[in-house]
């Protein structure tokens, strides 16, 4: 049976039989020789093996595909081609070990780069046998979770010259020690956990041209002998600790040096942009420090910088002196591309020559300044300005009739200035505003931190802008309908300004907004219905209005704050899937009812509940337990009874799903618009501007206030507030297992017994409220071990015996903490515990009384006769005791007889 021929393989060997030259269509001709083909089959079949392996081979032809132009596979000009490239990337959840040998048939291997989770390889067949790939030059094993003892093999692959480990488990400098033995001129090792020193033995790779130990937490002194290191290109020591000293660093020769980046650093001293002169091909510099004690001077008397600068970050560097030396520095520059010298202490006026001389500047960054002046730029900007920051300076006004045009500018960023005056009602007309002439390019537009008065503007929304933030302003009014026609937005912050109204019925129009930010108006009405259906919104914040009736239907939120309205219903209410809920925010409400049950099966991923200030009631359910990834939880202020789940301490033991920070999707894309360069070091301190990634904050009360955490801050926070219900029983000892918690409050309820000595397992607790409950005994004297309380209350119990006294942390608190404890003694309370305590007599009832006074006197009554008549026997039957009893009665009163006469007469000699 004859095989048909598919056209594509057709069209390929015509093409091979009308070429001349060959090669470049050599490899599509006959492919790989077939000992590599059967090597990357190889290579497949075991990588296929690896559990739950996420990889898409559809695009390999496996019998008749050239294995040349299979996806990841780079092929030479030869004929027959030959592999000389490798690049295999896939999901491989669970940690793998590497089979390196599989690799040995591909002996023309130039470059090798490997993502498959691996840990390390399996014995035998470890990284060393590369040593027989005598063409491997370029290995990158980046992002997987290699440990220090799993790369030490790489040593004998002594035909490698570029290594990439970025982003792995390294932790020992010792690591770096090791490698330096090698010939590499290229060495990345970012992004990695470092313990300790960088080794002086970097040093002694004198081939090396590139060094990247970007956030490595490496920390002391940076080896001076770096600066011996003369083939150094690119050199990045950015976020790490180090402790960089200059001028005893010196870069003089340092002269191919192209990028230096030691931002975010503990740089010390001077240091003289002059010491660069010899630099003459840099185009990347980036000083910023993370100290107060380093200064740049950015002209000498002797020398001067000589490159041409593309991008400059120059933050937080004093560069505090003359502005005429700023001036003298920068108008020799001219190839510009990004310029960042916020935090400064610039004054003078804005420096509009500079837009003027570097025709590709594209993100001016003068924030943290005291410029001054109106915003002068000139009447014509070249393309590719699409950033102007000009935040935290003193421009006096916002300037009017400037008529300036930014054909592809993509942010305009003037909040958090002392711009004032009505808001520019004319912004929305494109060819002819009075405020500035953006052309259709905007993509953000950020005027917040001001004070801007008068309504929304009605036609804010040009045709192209994802991003709109005018919080923190005077702006009053409603908010207007045609908002809805803002199809690509995407973040919308209006927050803490003087919006009245309601929320408009068509926002559910708005169906690529992610992050919506209200809070703090005076919006009333209800939540629409509709609101239901905006399926991208993640982060929702309608907090500190006058919203009221029931929420009848949210879409799938991540971050959910409606506190301080007047809504109320039952909860939880429907959402349209819950399974991604985070944070959700319902304090000083009208909620009401009873907390349901599985409540975890509707947010499984709840890390945060605050329901403080509601009208909820009856049981804490037992279902509450199953919040494994819980951190605060604030039940306070309503009406819940009965005893507190046992199961407590199974909450939050899934500590690490995420970090509070809420992500607009639409911002990668908008902020890698760059050519040359990399966002992220040009923004030199911050990564990506707060504008665009902002950070969950959350309101719980602790220490005795209320309290604002926020990002990383709120990641580390956790607390358990239940005070001010109707709670009885035990304090559960197992509370003493959730040892991550640093708040608690059980205050104002009716728990009773005794406080559990368990409690003293908790390491982390900050916060310790249990007043005004009816908890007995004495107080575990193992409290003491909270090393790290600030707020400690047990006042208003029935508690008794000695108080924790002065031991440790203990010594800040004084009588207050035990305050309406009569039986208590010891400091701070001036009762000492050795005086003789009072005895109390316990009451009798009268009954009780009675019947023990008779009782005694019937036994008084019954022993007096007994000893009657027993005397009377005995006196009957002995004789002679009967005459002596007789005798001694006659004799006895004989005597009183005498007795009475002699009284008698002696008083009446007296009268």
């Amino acid at each position: 049976m004859l095989r048909r021929t598919p056209p594509m393989q057709l069209a390929v060997a015509l093409l091979c039989l009308l070429s001349f030259s060959g090669e470049l269509l050599m490899p599509l001709c006959e492919g790989c020789v077939q000992a590599d083909k059967r090597a990357l089959l190889d290579i497949y079949s075991q990588l296929s093996t690896l559990p739950h392996i996420d990889w898409d081979w559809s695009d390999w032809d496996w019998v008749d595909g050239h294995c040349c132009l299979w996806p990841g596979v780079t092929c030479s000009n030869s004929r027959p081609a030959r592999v000389t490239g490798l690049d295999l990337g896939a999901n491989v959840p669970s940690p793998c070990l590497l089979n390196a040998t599989m690799f040995l048939p591909l002996q023309e291997l130039q470059t090798l780069s490997l993502d498959l989770n691996i840990k390390g390889c399996i014995p035998g067949a470890g990284f060393d046998v590369w040593s027989k790939l005598r063409k491997l030059t370029s290995l990158d094993l980046a992002g997987n979770i290699l440990s220090d003892y799993s790369i030490s093999s790489l040593v004998a692959v002594s035909s490698l010259r570029r290594l990439f480990i970025s982003s792995n488990d390294l932790t020992s400098p010792m690591a770096i020690q090791h490698l330096s033995t090698m010939k590499l001129d290229t060495l990345d090792l970012s992004d990695n956990a470092f313990n300790g020193t960088l080794p002086t033995g970097i040093c002694n790779m004198e081939n090396l041209e590139e060094l990247h130990l970007r956030s490595s937490t490496l920390f002391g002194e940076l080896p001076s002998c770096i600066g011996n290191l003369t083939s150094l290109r690119i050199l990045d020591l950015s976020n790490n600790l180090f402790t960089i000293k200059f001028p005893s660093l010196s870069f003089a020769h340092l002269t191919s040096l192209v990028k230096l980046s030691l931002s975010n650093n503990n740089l010390e001293g001077v240091l003289f942009l002059g010491s660069l002169s010899n630099s003459s091909q840099l185009t990347h510099l980036d000083l910023s420090s993370s100290g107060n004690h380093f200064q740049v001077e950015t002209v000498t008397p002797t020398m001067s910088l000589s490159a041409q600068l593309q991008v400059m970050i120059l933050p937080n560097c004093n560069l505090n002196g003359n502005p005429a030396v700023i001036l003298s520095f920068l108008s020799h520059q001219h190839a510009l591309e990004a310029v960042d010298i916020s935090n400064n202490n610039l004054s003078g006026h804005f420096p509009s020559w500079l837009i003027e001389k570097n025709v590709n500047l594209s993100h001016l960054n003068l924030q943290g300044n005291s410029f001054s002046g109106s915003v002068l730029l000139p009447s014509k900007v070249h393309d590719s300005l699409y950033w102007l920051d000009a935040s935290h300076n003193r421009l006096s006004k916002l300037p009017t009739g400037i008529n300036i045009t930014f054909p592809n500018l993509y942010y305009v960023n003037l909040s958090r200035n002392s711009f004032q005056g009505i808001f520019p009602s004319g912004l929305h007309y494109i060819d002819s505003l009075t405020f500035l002439d953006f052309k259709s390019n905007i993509r953000s537009l950020f005027l917040s931190g001001n004070n801007f008065y008068g309504s929304f503007p009605q036609g804010i929304l040009l045709g192209s802008i994802y991003h709109l933030l005018l919080n923190d302003n005077q702006i009053t009014g409603e908010i207007p309908d045609n908002i809805c026609l803002g199809q690509q937005l995407t973040l919308l912050d209006v927050s803490s300004n003087k919006l009245t109204g309601s929320l408009p019925t068509c926002i559910h129009a708005l169906e690529n907004i992610a992050i919506l930010n209200l809070r703090g108006n005076s919006l009333g009405g209800s939540i629409p219905l509709k609101l239901c259906h905006l399926k991208n919104l993640v982060f929702l914040d309608m907090s500190k209005n006058n919203l009221s009736g029931p929420v009848q239907c949210l879409p799938s939120l991540q971050y959910l704050h409606l506190s301080e309205n007047r809504l109320n219903g039952t909860f939880p209410f429907p959402l349209s899937s819950g399974t991604d809920t985070y944070t959700m925010d319902l304090r000083q409400n009208q909620f009401s009812g009873i907390l349901p049950e599985l409540m975890h099966k509707s947010f499984p991923k709840l890390k945060i509940l605050l329901l403080e200030g509601n009208m909820f009631e009856g049981l804490i359910p037992n279902d509450i337990c199953h919040l494994r990834y819980w951190r605060l939880l604030d039940l306070s202020h309503n009406k819940l009874s009965g005893q507190l789940p046992s199961c407590l301490s199974n909450m939050g033991l899934d500590g690490d799903l995420y970090s509070f920070l809420y992500n607009d999707s639409d911002t990668s894309v908008v902020m890698n618009h760059t050519n040359d360069y990399d966002i992220g070091s040009v923004v030199g301190i911050s990564p990506v501007p707060e504008f665009f990634i902002g950070p969950d904050q959350e309101e719980f009360m602790t220490k005795s206030r209320q309290d604002k955490y926020k990002g990383n801050i709120l990641s580390y926070m956790s607390g358990l507030d239940v005070s001010s219900n109707q709670l009885e029983g035990y304090i559960p000892k197992s509370i003493g297992d959730m040892k991550w918690l640093r708040a608690l409050n059980f205050s104002n309820n009716c728990f009773h017994g005794p406080i559990p000595d368990s409690l003293s397992h908790l390491s982390n607790l900050e916060s310790l409220d249990l007043s005004h409950n009816n908890l007995t005994g004495q107080i575990p004297q193992e409290l003491v071990e909270l090393h790290s309380l600030e707020v400690f209350t047990v006042a208003y119990n029935n508690l008794s015996g000695p108080t924790l006294g002065r031991n440790g942390q203990f010594i800040t608190f004084d009588e207050r903490s035990y305050a309406g404890d009569p039986y208590l003694c010891g400091p701070p309370l001036l009762k000492s515990c050795f005086d003789a305590p009072s005895i109390l007599q316990p009451e009798e009832h009268e009954d009780d009384s009675k019947l023990a006074n008779l009782a005694l006197f019937s036994f008084s009554v019954l022993c007096y006769l007994i000893g009657f008549w027993t005397s009377l026997v005995v006196l009957y039957f002995k004789r002679r005791w009967r005459w002596s009893w007789f005798s001694a009665v006659d004799r006895l009163g004989d005597i009183l007889m005498v007795r009475s006469a002699l009284c008698m007469r002696r008083f009446n000699r007296t009268d």
